[in-house]
């Protein structure tokens, strides 16, 4: 697990921090989820929701699978429905 992480997403460099990343996810509601989950401060979100909060990065531009990768990498738990 790390305390910030920086990754590549359609050529831009981005770092995420655990901290930063439940700090955008709060007083968000979660939607419901399709596939793939990732626990925030006890609440189970998509996986897609998160790393859009968090990056400002349109849900298009990204698939589950960076967000997946990248919120494990900050030791998030990320199930699969």
């Amino acid at each position: 697990m790390a305390d910030g992480i920086e990754f590549v997403v359609n050529g831009k460099t981005m770092s995420l921090t655990r901290a930063g990343v439940s700090k955008a996810m709060r007083g968000v509601a979660a939607e419901p989820v399709q596939t793939h989950s990732v626990t925030v401060e006890g609440t189970r979100y998509p996986v897609k929701q998160v790393f859009h909060e968090a990056t400002g990065v349109d849900r298009l531009d990204f698939t589950s699978a960076v967000a997946r990768r990248n919120l494990a990498r900050l030791g998030f738990e990320v199930a699969r429905s």
